[in-house]
């Protein structure tokens, strides 16, 4: 009996034994075909993406990203340039070319590269028409134009400007708050408007404006004067129509509109707008050009 006993209990263990061995053989091939469908899976999806990208290549609807640019990085702004030169009055046509009295009262045009020609002539006031051409006034008063050669127009005058196609000049006739102020009427003939001032510029209309002893600043519409307020020393206007000036204080102020500002900073004694900006005879006599310039990547 013990045995028989013995030998079943052999047996016992041994089936125990192959059904431990047989579970795991199944377990590691269940892992194996787990391991082979998951990498089976990750094919198909790389298979699939790699599909949808060649797609939407071959129709041009994948694309890079757009990058902007900053704006505090590519801006425009504007700078007083030194030309290099020195002077007592400026003169820029409505075409931008400028034109000086030098420091010994000569007429110089500027060309470029901080460079000047001497143009001929003395003078003491000076403006450029609409062809490039200066008109003078000098120390006696005498008006002069040149065209090709200068010619003496009739009258006697302190200042002048050119604007919207006409000539006005502050003439030589004392009155109260300056001397008279007149338009040219061509084959040296001149009519006098009511006013006084003793700076004068014109703007795209034709129409003057004023400081006058006072340092008052006053537009005429054709008709009759406004007062602006502030007051200046001296007075430009450009041919697109920004009239700025030559404060008390000697800082240069833009009209907004309503009010005068010295965002672009600068100082001066004498001033002439052109269509790119103002030129400025500077409280050291040197000319200086606001100028706008484009600055990428500071």
């Amino acid at each position: 009996i013990l045995a028989i006993s013995l030998i079943a209990l052999l047996l016992v263990t041994a089936y125990a034994d192959a059904e431990v061995e047989a579970e795991n053989e199944n377990e590691m091939e269940s892992e194996n075909e787990m391991e082979t469908e998951s990498e089976s899976s990750i094919s198909r999806c790389r298979l699939t993406i790699t599909r949808r990208i060649n797609s939407r290549l071959s129709k041009g609807v994948l694309t890079c990203p757009r990058v902007r640019r900053s704006r505090r990085h590519s801006h425009a702004r504007k700078r007083w340039h030194h030309l290099n030169g020195a002077g007592y009055d400026v003169g820029v046509s409505p075409r931008g070319v400028i034109y000086v009295i030098g420091t010994n009262w000569r007429i110089y045009r500027y060309i470029g590269s901080k460079r000047w020609r001497s143009y001929g002539g003395i003078a003491r006031r000076i403006t450029v028409d609409n062809r490039n051409y200066p008109w003078v006034t000098n120390r006696h008063g005498s008006i002069y134009q040149n065209y090709r050669r200068w010619l003496r127009k009739s009258g006697k005058a302190w200042d002048i400007a050119f604007g919207g196609g006409k000539i006005w000049v502050i003439g030589a006739n004392r009155k109260h708050g300056g001397f008279g102020i007149f338009r040219y009427l061509g084959n040296n003939r001149w009519r006098q408007i009511r006013g006084a001032a003793t700076q004068i510029a014109v703007d795209p209309r034709g129409n003057p404006w004023v400081v006058n002893s006072y340092h008052h600043i006053f537009r005429y519409n054709g008709r009759r004067w406004y007062r602006l307020p502030g007051a200046a020393n001296d007075i430009g206007i450009g041919p697109k129509g920004d009239v700025w000036v030559i404060g008390t204080n000697r800082r240069v102020y833009k009209w907004t509109g309503r009010t005068w500002t010295n965002k672009y900073g600068g100082a001066g004694f004498r001033i002439a707008v052109g269509p790119n900006g103002p030129v400025v005879i500077g409280t050291n006599r040197h000319v200086y050009w606001l100028h706008q310039v484009t600055n990428q990547f500071e």
